[in-house]
């Protein structure tokens, strides 16, 4: 679908972002600009990860029945996460 947009406007706004991609070179991708480096908005907060909080964790385990990476574990236990359970497509 084509739309006409002010390309040069869009490029001037620091909330938003212009890129490319390998797999369609030939046109743009417009979308909300990433935080600003060091910034954590207040959402996230509860997620952040703090230096060496999980550091030293290598291979993976079963949690909820899905295997991940023994980092992630331990980030979902000490943050609370609750995991996405995966479903087969015939179970739905």
């Amino acid at each position: 679908m084509k739309v006409p947009v002010n390309l040069a406007a869009i490029m001037a706004s620091p909330t938003m972002s212009v890129s490319t991609s390998p797999f369609a070179p030939d046109m743009a991708i417009i979308k909300r600009a990433s935080f600003p480096k060091g910034v954590v908005p207040k959402h996230l907060e509860k997620y952040l990860i703090r230096k060496g909080e999980c550091a030293g964790r290598t291979g993976t385990l079963v949690y909820h029945g899905v295997k991940i990476p023994a980092t992630s574990v331990c980030v979902a236990e000490k943050h609370g996460v609750r995991a996405v359970r995966r479903t087969k497509k015939s179970e739905e």
